[in-house]
């Protein structure tokens, strides 16, 4: 019975146990304003200017870790952050999406006339105006620096 009960009691106990987990804290007046643990993409700008740039390692010693370079928070002068401003939908002025709209019906009665089907030709010339401005808007947003120190 002591068997078993000391069984029970070590599997509960390695059943609630959790680690703790390291985190940089980006903190602007004393106020939190994102959270980093190991696994997260950041970019940021050390004192001799260098940017670096990819996803954290390891956080230890108050320094971060990327997969080739190690960095002290002393050495961190900013962090590239989201900068909450909005972005153009459309990347070209409203005239030239008009124009490109108007070749919609240009472009797909040239391919009808040529023998190709009438669906087919419709979805390649919707395809051909939308496609940039899909690819433009899946690209990752500008940034901007945001002056801010690193607490652990």
């Amino acid at each position: 019975m002591k068997a078993f009960s000391l069984f029970i009691f070590l599997l509960l106990s390695f059943l609630s146990s959790s680690a703790q987990v390291n985190q940089l804290i980006l903190r602007k007046n004393g106020v939190a304003q994102k959270r980093y643990s190991e696994g997260s993409v950041i970019t940021i700008r050390t004192k001799l200017g260098l940017k670096y740039s990819g996803t954290i390692y390891l956080i230890q010693n108050d320094s971060i870790y990327f997969s080739d370079a190690g960095i002290h928070k002393n050495d961190i002068v900013a962090v590239f952050k989201h900068s909450g401003a909005k972005e153009r939908i459309i990347p070209f002025s409203k005239e030239a999406f008009l124009y490109a709209n108007a070749g919609i019906p240009l472009f797909t009665a040239g391919l009808v006339i040529s023998g190709q089907p009438f669906v087919s030709s419709l979805i390649a010339g919707i395809t051909l105006v939308y496609a940039p401005i899909i690819f433009y808007n899946i690209k990752t947003p500008d940034h901007q620096w945001q002056q801010a120190l690193p607490h652990w």
